[in-house]
């Protein structure tokens, strides 16, 4: 594989520096958002207790929440692709505090159920079009690191954003937790709107002058899809089960599980921090590696999850979930035209969140808690498919670009 990429064109000229603030901003954002896609997960008692439901019904403010997100996040994109995109994500982010606000003042089971759908929607659209924002402000050598940066965010919720939530709960109330994740993404979302920069899309070509036939990316726009959507398959049909796999099958004790899942946590952080930079000169081969590496992590959980190598294994397990969304983001925003990247994003979105709903039904008809080896055993081989995929988009997407 050569290391030479496509250019991005932007709708605007790319910033010469490297827009450190307004990424942050962005990441910011995305920290806000993927913290309360979670977050009922981590206040599961006291949601119980003040909606008067059953566990069973708090899960399902986090399946509804995803599947708001798979149903409307394409028809969302495709309806505003034409708006600047700062309105789009500022906006977004408003309704998305709105949303969350009402959630934190839902008086019954019922009312919070409306508001994590409306929550889903504003989600889904943010999350459509974040990608494609931060990438009309990068230059194309900073690709990479910046996309980098933006989708750090959401690897620090999972280590940082779902305990402080918990925590607020557990001193306050969980309508707190909700209340606090409103205020911050209302303040985030009024900065975007009045600091950050526009970014208006090209105006579409008349009829007459659009190129016939299909975009050439299209194809492999639908392959990144497919190996997103496997991808997320094979990570949570063993993630949701972390805990059996360690305490069952490697056979660590209940107090050493929370610091082997910090050390998942922050080999992730690393393998974001390293992303960034392999995103700007190697982005193939990296993304190639990564996942090599993924498949080989999977097979020592299956194989010898009861030796000193599982610590290996959950360290690269990590690593490679925490580099994969900024590599995988780089390459799809090189090889999508503007005429099809914020599809290309929304669509990444979708199969990525059908994944996430599969996955641990997958998991658990594999093995489950009871065989935890057996998931990961799926898992590999559902990113070894993903691996696949990702080869194939890779190489008729740059085949396209070099012609």
């Amino acid at each position: 594989m050569t290391t030479s990429t496509a250019p991005v064109p932007t709708t605007a000229a790319a910033a010469p520096r490297f827009p450190f603030g307004a990424l942050l901003l962005l990441s910011f954002a995305v920290f806000v958002t993927v913290t309360a896609e979670s977050l009922p997960a981590g206040l599961l008692p006291e949601m119980v207790e003040g909606l008067q439901t059953d566990p069973l019904g708090v899960g399902l403010l986090i399946s509804v929440w995803a599947l708001t997100v798979i149903v409307t996040s394409v028809p969302l994109a495709r309806l505003t692709a034409r708006f600047d995109r700062r309105l789009v994500a500022g906006g977004a982010l408003a309704v998305f505090a709105v949303a969350n606000a009402a959630t934190a003042l839902a008086p019954t089971y019922e009312a919070a159920v409306a508001t994590r759908i409306a929550a889903g929607v504003a989600h889904g659209l943010f999350w459509a079009i974040v990608i494609v924002y931060a990438t009309s402000l990068l230059a194309p050598s900073h690709l990479g690191r910046g996309l980098a940066l933006v989708t750090a965010g959401g690897t620090v919720a999972t280590l940082a954003g779902l305990p402080a939530g918990t925590l607020i709960a557990q001193l306050l109330s969980w309508r707190w937790a909700f209340g606090a994740l409103a205020a911050v993404a209302l303040v985030l979302a009024v900065i975007i709107l009045i600091r950050l920069p526009r970014r208006v899309p090209e105006p579409a070509l008349l009829r007459a002058d659009r190129p016939r036939g299909a975009d050439a990316s299209l194809v492999p726009i639908l392959l990144f899809a497919a190996a997103s959507l496997v991808f997320a398959l094979g990570q949570f049909a063993t993630f949701t089960y972390v805990r059996p796999l360690l305490e069952v099958s490697a056979g660590v004790s209940e107090a050493q599980v929370p610091l082997l899942l910090f050390a998942y946590g922050a080999a992730g952080l690393a393998g974001v921090a390293v992303a960034g930079p392999l995103a700007d000169h190697w982005p193939r081969a990296s993304l190639v590696i990564i996942l090599a590496g993924l498949v080989a992590a999977f097979g020592i959980l299956t194989l010898a999850a009861d030796t000193p190598l599982v610590y290996v294994a959950l360290a690269g397990w990590g690593f490679a979930i925490g580099a994969f969304f900024p590599l995988q983001s780089s390459l799809l925003m090189r090889i999508a035209t503007d005429r099809t990247r914020t599809l290309a994003s929304a669509g990444t979105v979708v199969t990525f969140n059908v994944g996430i709903a599969v996955g641990p039904w997958l998991g658990d008809l594999a093995g489950g808690a009871a065989q935890p080896t057996a998931a990961t055993a799926l898992s590999g081989g559902a990113v070894l498919v993903s691996l696949l995929l990702v080869v194939a988009a890779v190489v008729r997407g740059f085949r396209r670009s070099d012609a």
